[in-house]
């Protein structure tokens, strides 16, 4: 089975079994009884395979355009924003007490690449004369670092080594529900943990 699909496989397996035992949409007695430190684990698990899922693999030698830079496609981007937010979605939905939530991600960046670069070292000794009649050595060092570059039909592509996936800038959260201040304090705990995110980067509203 393919890669892609054992991971999503895993992913929703992780949901299901969340909506198992909090009871489902709508029970709020079994949402009640699942401990809040539970629905925390599973939702920062469930976000974790999700990362690796919607990460681009990384290649050894793999080659990308050479006006490419760091941006990644904005096709990309919008899917790895999509993906997040409605994992986060359904993994809030089950926390105890939450009625409806809506939930926006800000990105910091595309995907940023590591290149694999070619390091050109010189080294050169002069012998000059001093002011006493002597003479001297004068050495220079001279370091020069340029990309690798491939070549295909359509130009030259800059050869990647490693690609690493948007940083996430914050996270929005509207909830509507029962609990008041608590539970806006639980979902701010539930999307700091998932994401491994600081809680000054998490804000919660209520929904009207």
């Amino acid at each position: 089975m393919p890669k892609e699909e054992v991971k999503q496989e895993m992913t929703d397996s992780i949901w299901q079994r969340l909506a198992e035992i909090t009871g489902g949409k709508g029970n709020n007695k079994g949402k009640g009884n699942i401990p809040a430190w539970v629905i925390i684990a599973l939702l920062a698990l469930g976000v974790y395979c999700m990362y690796f899922i919607a990460s681009p693999a990384s290649k050894e030698g793999a080659a990308v355009p050479q006006d490419a830079g760091g941006g990644g496609g904005a096709g990309f981007l919008l899917a790895y924003k999509a993906q997040l937010e409605r994992e986060l979605q359904q993994g809030l939905e089950s926390v105890a007490g939450v009625k409806e939530v809506k939930v926006m991600v800000t990105l910091d960046s595309g995907p940023v690449y590591d290149y694999l670069q070619n390091e050109e070292n010189t080294k050169r000794t002069t012998e000059e004369e001093d002011g006493s009649g002597g003479t001297r050595l004068v050495g220079e060092n001279t370091a020069r670092v340029e990309a690798v570059m491939s070549q295909n039909g359509s130009g030259q592509e800059a050869v990647v080594i490693r690609e690493w996936t948007p940083r996430i800038a914050g996270v929005m959260v509207t909830v509507k529900g029962s609990g008041g201040a608590q539970l806006l304090f639980d979902v701010t705990q539930a999307v700091s943990s998932a994401l491994n995110l600081p809680a000054h980067r998490v804000k919660v509203l209520p929904m009207d």
